[in-house]
Protein backbone atom coordinates (compact mmCIF):
# COMPACT_ATOMS: atom_id res chain seq x y z
CA UNK A 1 0.00 0.00 0.00
CA UNK A 2 0.93 3.22 -1.25
CA UNK A 3 1.81 6.27 1.69
CA UNK A 4 2.60 10.09 1.27
CA UNK A 5 4.35 12.60 2.98
CA UNK A 6 2.25 16.06 3.04
CA UNK A 7 4.96 17.19 0.43
CA UNK A 8 4.19 14.81 -2.04
CA UNK A 9 0.31 15.05 -1.31
CA UNK A 10 0.80 18.90 -2.60
CA UNK A 11 3.26 17.80 -5.37
CA UNK A 12 0.41 15.25 -6.26
CA UNK A 13 -2.00 18.02 -6.75
CA UNK A 14 0.07 20.26 -8.38
CA UNK A 15 0.61 17.05 -10.70
CA UNK A 16 -2.69 16.48 -11.38
CA UNK A 17 -3.86 20.10 -12.21
CA UNK A 18 -1.29 21.38 -14.20
CA UNK A 19 -0.03 18.25 -15.89
CA UNK A 20 -3.11 16.06 -16.22
CA UNK A 21 -5.10 19.24 -16.41
CA UNK A 22 -7.81 18.04 -13.37
CA UNK A 23 -9.60 21.19 -12.26
CA UNK A 24 -9.35 21.85 -8.30
CA UNK A 25 -12.95 21.58 -8.62
CA UNK A 26 -13.24 18.21 -9.74
CA UNK A 27 -11.20 16.71 -7.05
CA UNK A 28 -12.85 18.89 -4.36
CA UNK A 29 -16.05 17.62 -5.56
CA UNK A 30 -15.05 14.02 -5.85
CA UNK A 31 -13.55 14.60 -2.68
CA UNK A 32 -17.00 15.66 -1.33
CA UNK A 33 -18.75 12.61 -2.17
CA UNK A 34 -16.38 10.48 -1.20
CA UNK A 35 -16.80 11.84 2.21
CA UNK A 36 -20.10 11.96 2.15
CA UNK A 37 -20.42 8.58 1.21
CA UNK A 38 -18.52 7.41 4.36
CA UNK A 39 -20.88 9.28 6.60
CA UNK A 40 -23.32 7.88 5.17
CA UNK A 41 -22.12 4.49 6.17
CA UNK A 42 -21.06 5.78 9.66
CA UNK A 43 -25.12 6.51 10.59
CA UNK A 44 -26.58 4.18 8.51
CA UNK A 45 -27.72 2.50 11.83
CA UNK A 46 -28.73 5.60 13.29
CA UNK A 47 -32.47 6.80 12.89
CA UNK A 48 -32.57 10.35 12.04
CA UNK A 49 -29.22 11.10 12.39
CA UNK A 50 -27.81 14.52 12.58
CA UNK A 51 -24.33 15.51 11.04
CA UNK A 52 -22.32 18.46 11.88
CA UNK A 53 -19.28 19.44 9.13
CA UNK A 54 -15.89 21.67 10.64
CA UNK A 55 -14.65 23.92 8.22
CA UNK A 56 -11.39 25.55 8.12
CA UNK A 57 -10.35 27.90 5.47
CA UNK A 58 -8.10 25.56 3.48
CA UNK A 59 -8.72 23.22 0.99
CA UNK A 60 -10.33 20.42 3.41
CA UNK A 61 -12.98 23.37 4.35
CA UNK A 62 -13.87 23.21 1.15
CA UNK A 63 -13.63 19.05 0.76
CA UNK A 64 -16.49 20.09 4.05
CA UNK A 65 -18.57 22.32 1.93
CA UNK A 66 -18.37 19.82 -0.75
CA UNK A 67 -19.30 16.99 1.54
CA UNK A 68 -22.62 19.14 2.79
CA UNK A 69 -23.91 19.76 -0.52
CA UNK A 70 -24.22 15.82 -1.07
CA UNK A 71 -25.56 15.17 2.23
CA UNK A 72 -28.26 17.62 1.74
CA UNK A 73 -28.74 16.44 -1.36
CA UNK A 74 -29.76 12.81 -0.20
CA UNK A 75 -31.95 14.51 2.92
CA UNK A 76 -29.18 14.11 5.52
CA UNK A 77 -29.83 16.57 8.72
CA UNK A 78 -26.64 18.05 8.08
CA UNK A 79 -24.91 21.67 9.45
CA UNK A 80 -21.95 23.18 8.79
CA UNK A 81 -19.74 25.26 11.15
CA UNK A 82 -16.81 27.66 9.49
CA UNK A 83 -14.01 28.83 11.61
CA UNK A 84 -13.06 31.21 9.08
CA UNK A 85 -15.97 34.39 7.88
CA UNK A 86 -17.37 33.65 4.42
CA UNK A 87 -16.00 36.87 3.24
CA UNK A 88 -12.34 35.00 4.05
CA UNK A 89 -13.27 31.89 1.90
CA UNK A 90 -11.46 31.69 -1.65
CA UNK A 91 -11.21 29.74 -4.65
CA UNK A 92 -13.19 26.67 -5.08
CA UNK A 93 -13.94 26.60 -1.50
CA UNK A 94 -15.93 29.90 -2.40
CA UNK A 95 -17.50 28.22 -5.02
CA UNK A 96 -18.69 25.13 -2.83
CA UNK A 97 -19.57 27.29 0.22
CA UNK A 98 -22.02 29.29 -2.12
CA UNK A 99 -23.68 26.12 -3.37
CA UNK A 100 -24.22 25.31 0.23
CA UNK A 101 -25.81 28.44 0.51
CA UNK A 102 -27.75 28.64 -2.20
CA UNK A 103 -29.30 25.32 -0.82
CA UNK A 104 -30.12 26.72 2.53
CA UNK A 105 -28.05 24.77 4.27
CA UNK A 106 -27.87 26.07 8.07
CA UNK A 107 -24.05 27.68 8.41
CA UNK A 108 -22.53 29.27 11.27
CA UNK A 109 -19.31 31.39 11.54
CA UNK A 110 -16.74 32.07 13.64
CA UNK A 111 -13.23 30.84 15.68
CA UNK A 112 -14.93 31.25 19.16
CA UNK A 113 -16.39 27.50 20.53
CA UNK A 114 -20.05 27.63 20.09
CA UNK A 115 -22.75 26.24 22.23
CA UNK A 116 -24.12 22.87 19.33
CA UNK A 117 -26.62 20.68 19.95
CA UNK A 118 -23.51 17.53 20.11
CA UNK A 119 -24.64 15.51 17.13
CA UNK A 120 -23.97 11.98 16.27
CA UNK A 121 -21.24 12.22 13.22
CA UNK A 122 -18.66 15.23 13.33
CA UNK A 123 -17.06 16.15 10.15
CA UNK A 124 -13.60 17.37 10.33
CA UNK A 125 -12.35 19.42 7.81
CA UNK A 126 -10.20 22.24 10.25
CA UNK A 127 -6.43 21.16 9.46
CA UNK A 128 -5.35 19.60 6.39
CA UNK A 129 -1.85 17.59 5.48
CA UNK A 130 0.00 21.05 5.88
CA UNK A 131 -0.27 21.52 9.38
CA UNK A 132 2.71 21.33 11.74
CA UNK A 133 4.24 23.09 14.74
CA UNK A 134 1.65 23.63 17.57
CA UNK A 135 -2.13 23.97 17.20
CA UNK A 136 -3.16 27.44 17.80
CA UNK A 137 -4.22 28.09 21.07
CA UNK A 138 -7.78 29.38 19.32
CA UNK A 139 -8.31 25.74 17.79
CA UNK A 140 -7.42 24.09 20.81
CA UNK A 141 -11.04 24.32 22.20
CA UNK A 142 -12.56 22.73 18.91
CA UNK A 143 -10.40 20.05 19.39
CA UNK A 144 -11.29 19.40 23.27
CA UNK A 145 -14.50 19.38 22.57
CA UNK A 146 -14.86 17.47 19.57
CA UNK A 147 -12.99 14.53 21.36
CA UNK A 148 -15.00 15.00 23.99
CA UNK A 149 -18.28 14.96 22.45
CA UNK A 150 -18.73 11.27 22.39
CA UNK A 151 -19.84 12.01 18.43
CA UNK A 152 -18.76 9.80 15.61
CA UNK A 153 -15.70 11.44 13.79
CA UNK A 154 -14.95 11.64 10.79
CA UNK A 155 -11.38 13.16 9.46
CA UNK A 156 -10.58 14.45 6.19
CA UNK A 157 -7.54 12.83 4.41
CA UNK A 158 -5.83 13.25 7.89
CA UNK A 159 -7.13 14.30 11.85
CA UNK A 160 -6.40 18.15 12.33
CA UNK A 161 -3.69 19.04 14.34
CA UNK A 162 -1.76 15.53 13.70
CA UNK A 163 1.37 16.36 11.79
CA UNK A 164 1.59 14.13 8.48
CA UNK A 165 5.32 13.77 8.41
CA UNK A 166 5.63 12.41 12.26
CA UNK A 167 2.52 11.48 13.73
CA UNK A 168 3.19 13.76 16.13
CA UNK A 169 0.45 15.55 18.30
CA UNK A 170 1.27 19.45 19.69
CA UNK A 171 -0.36 19.41 22.07
CA UNK A 172 -3.83 18.21 21.01
CA UNK A 173 -5.04 16.68 17.72
CA UNK A 174 -8.67 15.12 16.52
CA UNK A 175 -9.90 11.51 17.28
CA UNK A 176 -11.08 9.91 14.40
CA UNK A 177 -13.04 6.77 14.47
CA UNK A 178 -12.69 7.20 10.53
CA UNK A 179 -10.28 8.88 8.06
CA UNK A 180 -11.18 9.48 4.52
CA UNK A 181 -7.81 9.63 2.95
CA UNK A 182 -7.02 11.06 -0.53
CA UNK A 183 -5.07 9.11 -3.12
CA UNK A 184 -3.22 7.16 -0.22
CA UNK A 185 -3.42 7.41 3.67
CA UNK A 186 -0.17 10.12 5.16
CA UNK A 187 2.87 8.93 6.81
CA UNK A 188 1.21 10.64 9.69
CA UNK A 189 -1.24 8.54 10.02
CA UNK A 190 0.58 5.67 9.91
CA UNK A 191 3.65 6.80 12.36
CA UNK A 192 4.09 6.85 16.03
CA UNK A 193 0.69 8.97 17.28
CA UNK A 194 -0.84 8.37 13.69
CA UNK A 195 -2.98 5.17 14.22
CA UNK A 196 -4.36 6.51 17.83
CA UNK A 197 -5.98 9.64 16.36
CA UNK A 198 -6.71 8.46 12.71
CA UNK A 199 -8.97 5.15 13.78
CA UNK A 200 -9.73 3.25 10.45
CA UNK A 201 -7.97 4.80 7.54
CA UNK A 202 -9.67 4.19 4.06
CA UNK A 203 -7.96 5.34 0.96
CA UNK A 204 -10.14 7.02 -2.03
CA UNK A 205 -9.97 7.66 -5.81
CA UNK A 206 -10.98 11.39 -6.04
CA UNK A 207 -9.44 11.15 -9.77
CA UNK A 208 -5.28 11.70 -9.09
CA UNK A 209 -3.22 9.96 -11.59
CA UNK A 210 -2.29 6.33 -10.87
CA UNK A 211 0.80 6.84 -8.07
CA UNK A 212 2.75 4.21 -10.44
CA UNK A 213 2.80 6.00 -13.49
CA UNK A 214 4.23 9.03 -11.74
CA UNK A 215 7.26 10.52 -10.15
CA UNK A 216 6.84 12.21 -6.38
CA UNK A 217 9.58 13.56 -5.21
CA UNK A 218 11.20 11.85 -2.30
CA UNK A 219 10.87 8.22 -1.72
CA UNK A 220 8.76 6.13 -2.55
CA UNK A 221 6.96 5.13 0.77
CA UNK A 222 5.07 1.44 0.80
CA UNK A 223 3.15 -0.13 4.44
CA UNK A 224 4.12 -3.82 4.38
CA UNK A 225 0.68 -5.64 4.39
CA UNK A 226 0.37 -9.61 5.19
CA UNK A 227 0.76 -11.34 1.18
CA UNK A 228 3.98 -10.25 1.28
CA UNK A 229 4.79 -12.74 4.31
CA UNK A 230 2.91 -15.17 2.44
CA UNK A 231 4.90 -14.86 -0.85
CA UNK A 232 7.94 -15.31 0.98
CA UNK A 233 7.57 -17.97 3.48
CA UNK A 234 6.36 -20.96 1.48
CA UNK A 235 6.61 -24.60 2.84
CA UNK A 236 10.74 -25.30 2.88
CA UNK A 237 11.60 -28.04 -0.08
CA UNK A 238 11.31 -31.52 1.01
CA UNK A 239 14.76 -32.38 0.33
CA UNK A 240 16.02 -29.32 2.60
CA UNK A 241 18.62 -30.33 4.94
CA UNK A 242 20.81 -28.09 7.57
CA UNK A 243 23.08 -26.92 5.16
CA UNK A 244 20.78 -25.94 2.56
CA UNK A 245 18.36 -24.11 5.17
CA UNK A 246 21.39 -21.19 5.46
CA UNK A 247 24.19 -20.94 7.53
CA UNK A 248 24.59 -17.92 9.73
CA UNK A 249 27.95 -16.81 11.70
CA UNK A 250 26.92 -14.55 14.50
CA UNK A 251 30.22 -12.16 15.46
CA UNK A 252 28.77 -10.95 19.09
CA UNK A 253 28.44 -11.08 22.85
CA UNK A 254 31.25 -9.99 25.92
CA UNK A 255 31.43 -10.11 29.62
CA UNK A 256 28.37 -8.55 30.82
CA UNK A 257 26.12 -9.01 27.81
CA UNK A 258 26.62 -12.15 26.18
CA UNK A 259 22.53 -12.44 25.93
CA UNK A 260 23.19 -10.46 23.23
CA UNK A 261 24.84 -13.22 20.97
CA UNK A 262 22.59 -15.90 22.35
CA UNK A 263 19.41 -13.60 21.44
CA UNK A 264 20.88 -12.68 17.91
CA UNK A 265 21.80 -16.87 17.71
CA UNK A 266 18.91 -18.22 18.95
CA UNK A 267 16.83 -14.90 16.46
CA UNK A 268 18.03 -16.79 13.11
CA UNK A 269 17.66 -20.34 14.62
CA UNK A 270 13.96 -19.44 15.42
CA UNK A 271 13.09 -17.93 12.10
CA UNK A 272 14.65 -20.75 9.83
CA UNK A 273 18.11 -20.99 9.58
CA UNK A 274 20.22 -24.30 9.31
CA UNK A 275 23.27 -24.03 10.86
CA UNK A 276 24.68 -21.06 13.58
CA UNK A 277 28.05 -20.38 14.35
CA UNK A 278 28.54 -18.05 17.21
CA UNK A 279 32.14 -16.56 17.90
CA UNK A 280 32.39 -16.41 21.60
CA UNK A 281 35.63 -14.80 24.04
CA UNK A 282 37.74 -18.01 25.15
CA UNK A 283 37.09 -17.23 28.62
CA UNK A 284 33.65 -16.82 28.04
CA UNK A 285 32.82 -20.48 26.14
CA UNK A 286 31.73 -22.19 29.11
CA UNK A 287 28.57 -20.06 29.48
CA UNK A 288 27.77 -19.62 25.90
CA UNK A 289 28.34 -23.37 25.35
CA UNK A 290 25.26 -23.66 28.00
CA UNK A 291 23.13 -21.52 26.71
CA UNK A 292 23.26 -22.16 23.09
CA UNK A 293 22.71 -26.20 22.70
CA UNK A 294 21.53 -25.78 19.22
CA UNK A 295 24.22 -23.95 17.60
CA UNK A 296 27.81 -24.47 17.26
CA UNK A 297 29.78 -21.82 19.35
CA UNK A 298 34.07 -20.60 18.27
CA UNK A 299 36.03 -19.84 21.11
CA UNK A 300 38.28 -16.99 20.61
CA UNK A 301 41.35 -16.34 22.63
CA UNK A 302 40.69 -12.95 24.93
CA UNK A 303 43.21 -13.94 27.63
CA UNK A 304 40.86 -13.51 29.86
CA UNK A 305 39.33 -10.15 28.96
CA UNK A 306 35.81 -11.20 27.87
CA UNK A 307 35.87 -9.48 24.48
CA UNK A 308 36.82 -10.15 21.19
CA UNK A 309 39.70 -7.48 19.66
CA UNK A 310 41.78 -6.73 16.23
CA UNK A 311 43.47 -10.41 17.40
CA UNK A 312 41.23 -12.37 16.80
CA UNK A 313 40.73 -11.18 13.17
CA UNK A 314 42.16 -14.30 11.23
CA UNK A 315 40.42 -17.03 13.53
CA UNK A 316 36.94 -15.44 12.17
CA UNK A 317 38.24 -14.78 8.84
CA UNK A 318 38.67 -18.75 8.42
CA UNK A 319 34.65 -19.30 9.13
CA UNK A 320 33.76 -16.73 6.49
CA UNK A 321 33.61 -19.32 3.61
CA UNK A 322 31.51 -21.09 5.86
CA UNK A 323 28.46 -19.09 6.21
CA UNK A 324 25.92 -17.48 4.26
CA UNK A 325 25.35 -14.38 5.76
CA UNK A 326 26.82 -12.74 9.21
CA UNK A 327 25.49 -10.67 11.88
CA UNK A 328 28.11 -8.25 13.42
CA UNK A 329 27.90 -6.49 16.86
CA UNK A 330 25.44 -6.87 19.13
CA UNK A 331 26.89 -6.48 22.75
CA UNK A 332 30.40 -7.02 21.60
CA UNK A 333 31.31 -3.63 23.51
CA UNK A 334 33.43 -0.45 22.80
CA UNK A 335 37.11 -1.59 23.34
CA UNK A 336 39.27 0.37 21.29
CA UNK A 337 40.83 -3.01 19.81
CA UNK A 338 37.02 -4.03 19.55
CA UNK A 339 36.21 -1.23 17.48
CA UNK A 340 39.08 -1.49 14.94
CA UNK A 341 38.41 -5.20 14.56
CA UNK A 342 34.67 -4.12 13.82
CA UNK A 343 35.71 -1.58 11.39
CA UNK A 344 38.55 -4.76 9.31
CA UNK A 345 35.48 -7.35 9.50
CA UNK A 346 33.09 -4.34 7.90
CA UNK A 347 35.36 -3.98 4.98
CA UNK A 348 36.49 -7.61 4.00
CA UNK A 349 33.96 -9.50 4.73
CA UNK A 350 32.30 -10.77 1.62
CA UNK A 351 29.36 -12.44 2.80
CA UNK A 352 25.91 -10.52 3.67
CA UNK A 353 26.59 -8.49 6.35
CA UNK A 354 24.00 -7.45 9.22
CA UNK A 355 25.87 -4.64 10.92
CA UNK A 356 24.08 -3.79 14.44
CA UNK A 357 24.25 -2.22 17.82
CA UNK A 358 27.98 -1.98 18.94
CA UNK A 359 28.55 -2.67 15.43
CA UNK A 360 27.23 0.52 14.32
CA UNK A 361 29.67 2.78 17.44
CA UNK A 362 33.18 3.28 15.33
CA UNK A 363 31.08 4.82 12.32
CA UNK A 364 29.63 7.39 14.74
CA UNK A 365 29.66 10.91 12.62
CA UNK A 366 31.26 8.30 10.14
CA UNK A 367 28.34 7.23 8.25
CA UNK A 368 30.07 7.98 5.04
CA UNK A 369 32.82 5.39 5.44
CA UNK A 370 30.19 2.12 5.26
CA UNK A 371 29.56 3.35 1.41
CA UNK A 372 33.30 2.12 1.09
CA UNK A 373 32.02 -1.35 2.05
CA UNK A 374 31.46 -3.32 -1.65
CA UNK A 375 29.47 -6.34 -0.37
CA UNK A 376 26.02 -6.34 0.88
CA UNK A 377 25.47 -4.45 3.93
CA UNK A 378 22.35 -4.14 5.81
CA UNK A 379 22.93 -1.65 9.26
CA UNK A 380 19.69 -1.83 11.87
CA UNK A 381 20.03 1.54 14.04
CA UNK A 382 17.23 2.37 16.22
CA UNK A 383 16.88 6.65 16.48
CA UNK A 384 20.20 7.31 19.28
CA UNK A 385 22.44 5.15 16.93
CA UNK A 386 21.02 6.85 13.61
CA UNK A 387 21.42 10.09 15.66
CA UNK A 388 25.52 9.15 16.45
CA UNK A 389 26.07 7.99 12.94
CA UNK A 390 24.92 11.25 10.58
CA UNK A 391 25.34 13.43 13.61
CA UNK A 392 21.79 14.65 13.82
CA UNK A 393 19.76 15.64 16.76
CA UNK A 394 17.16 12.65 17.69
CA UNK A 395 14.51 15.53 18.39
CA UNK A 396 14.84 16.85 14.57
CA UNK A 397 15.24 12.90 13.21
CA UNK A 398 11.78 12.04 14.74
CA UNK A 399 10.19 15.41 14.09
CA UNK A 400 11.59 15.57 10.38
CA UNK A 401 11.84 11.55 9.59
CA UNK A 402 10.44 11.56 5.87
CA UNK A 403 13.46 14.70 5.13
CA UNK A 404 16.00 13.45 7.16
CA UNK A 405 15.77 9.83 5.55
CA UNK A 406 15.58 11.08 1.63
CA UNK A 407 18.55 13.05 2.44
CA UNK A 408 20.55 9.86 4.19
CA UNK A 409 19.34 7.53 1.23
CA UNK A 410 20.74 10.07 -1.26
CA UNK A 411 24.37 9.20 0.00
CA UNK A 412 24.01 6.04 1.39
CA UNK A 413 24.31 2.90 -1.52
CA UNK A 414 23.20 0.13 1.23
CA UNK A 415 20.05 -0.45 3.34
CA UNK A 416 19.10 0.82 6.41
CA UNK A 417 16.62 -0.73 9.09
CA UNK A 418 15.81 2.32 11.09
CA UNK A 419 13.79 1.07 14.22
CA UNK A 420 11.72 4.36 15.21
CA UNK A 421 8.09 4.19 15.07
CA UNK A 422 6.83 1.65 13.41
CA UNK A 423 10.52 0.44 11.90
CA UNK A 424 10.47 1.68 8.44
CA UNK A 425 13.12 -0.63 6.40
CA UNK A 426 15.38 2.23 3.31
CA UNK A 427 17.29 0.82 0.25
CA UNK A 428 17.46 3.14 -2.68
CA UNK A 429 15.10 5.12 -3.27
CA UNK A 430 12.39 2.84 -1.52
CA UNK A 431 10.63 2.98 2.16
CA UNK A 432 8.79 0.13 3.50
CA UNK A 433 7.08 1.18 6.66
CA UNK A 434 6.29 -1.97 8.68
CA UNK A 435 2.38 -2.71 10.07
CA UNK A 436 3.25 -5.06 13.35
CA UNK A 437 4.75 -4.66 16.67
CA UNK A 438 4.09 -2.27 19.89
CA UNK A 439 5.35 -0.74 22.85
CA UNK A 440 6.08 -4.14 24.30
CA UNK A 441 8.91 -4.53 22.25
CA UNK A 442 10.82 -1.63 24.15
CA UNK A 443 13.03 -3.82 26.35
CA UNK A 444 16.34 -4.63 26.06
CA UNK A 445 17.46 -7.88 23.37
CA UNK A 446 14.54 -7.58 20.78
CA UNK A 447 16.92 -5.91 18.43
CA UNK A 448 19.48 -8.60 18.62
CA UNK A 449 16.49 -11.22 18.37
CA UNK A 450 15.51 -8.85 15.14
CA UNK A 451 19.30 -9.14 13.59
CA UNK A 452 19.53 -12.49 13.97
CA UNK A 453 16.42 -12.79 12.03
CA UNK A 454 17.24 -10.75 8.96
CA UNK A 455 20.47 -12.67 8.93
CA UNK A 456 19.03 -16.17 8.79
CA UNK A 457 16.18 -15.13 6.17
CA UNK A 458 19.55 -13.69 3.82
CA UNK A 459 20.96 -17.15 4.08
CA UNK A 460 17.55 -19.14 3.53
CA UNK A 461 17.95 -16.85 -0.07
CA UNK A 462 15.48 -14.32 0.34
CA UNK A 463 16.71 -11.11 -1.05
CA UNK A 464 17.92 -8.81 1.24
CA UNK A 465 15.36 -5.77 1.02
CA UNK A 466 12.56 -8.01 1.49
CA UNK A 467 14.63 -10.38 4.58
CA UNK A 468 14.75 -7.20 6.58
CA UNK A 469 11.08 -5.82 5.91
CA UNK A 470 9.84 -9.50 6.50
CA UNK A 471 12.09 -9.91 9.34
CA UNK A 472 11.01 -6.82 10.77
CA UNK A 473 7.37 -7.70 10.51
CA UNK A 474 7.21 -10.98 11.35
CA UNK A 475 9.26 -10.19 14.51
CA UNK A 476 6.39 -7.27 15.51
CA UNK A 477 3.78 -9.92 15.07
CA UNK A 478 5.36 -12.22 17.26
CA UNK A 479 5.41 -9.51 19.95
CA UNK A 480 1.46 -8.66 18.83
CA UNK A 481 0.83 -11.86 19.88
CA UNK A 482 2.58 -11.84 23.11
CA UNK A 483 0.32 -8.97 23.69
CA UNK A 484 -2.10 -11.35 25.01
CA UNK A 485 -0.11 -13.60 27.25
CA UNK A 486 2.25 -11.10 28.56
CA UNK A 487 0.80 -7.89 28.06
CA UNK A 488 2.89 -4.82 27.18
CA UNK A 489 5.04 -4.12 30.14
CA UNK A 490 5.90 -8.43 30.86
CA UNK A 491 7.54 -8.74 27.39
CA UNK A 492 11.25 -9.68 27.11
CA UNK A 493 13.02 -10.29 24.05
CA UNK A 494 13.60 -13.97 24.63
CA UNK A 495 9.83 -14.35 24.55
CA UNK A 496 9.51 -13.71 21.21
CA UNK A 497 11.89 -16.94 20.34
CA UNK A 498 8.83 -18.98 21.47
CA UNK A 499 6.55 -16.93 19.46
CA UNK A 500 8.32 -16.54 16.25
CA UNK A 501 7.99 -19.86 15.01
CA UNK A 502 4.25 -19.69 15.46
CA UNK A 503 3.78 -16.53 13.71
CA UNK A 504 6.01 -17.94 10.62
CA UNK A 505 4.05 -21.22 10.57
CA UNK A 506 0.67 -19.39 9.74
CA UNK A 507 2.47 -18.53 6.51
CA UNK A 508 4.11 -21.91 5.17
CA UNK A 509 1.14 -23.74 4.85
CA UNK A 510 1.37 -24.58 1.14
Amino acid sequence: MKLLTPGQAHELDRVSMGDMGISTEKLMGNAGKQVAKEAMEMVSDIHDSSILILCGKGNNGGDGFAAATVLFENNYNVRIHSLCKNNVIKGDSLNFYLKCESLGIFTTFGELLADFKIPDLIIDGLLGTGFKGALRKSMTPWVEWINNSKSLVLSIDISSGLNGNSGRVNPIAVKANTTVAFGAPKLGSIFRFGQEYSGIVHTKEIGFPNLEDIELPGLNWDLFQEFNASSHLQKPKVDCHKYSAGKVLVIAGSKGMIGAAILATYGALRSGAGLTSTTTPASLNEIYERLIIEGITLPLEDHGKGYLCLDNYDSIEEKLEWADSVVLGPGLGRDISTQNLIKKLVRIIEKPLVLDADGLFPFSNKMGDLNDREYPLIITPHIGELSYLIGIDKENIISEFPIVMNDVMTDFRHIALVKQVPSCTFYKNSAMVNSSGNPGLATGGTGDVLSGMIASFIAQGIDYYNSVSLATFIHGKASDELIKEKGYRGQIASDLLEKIPHVISGYEKS
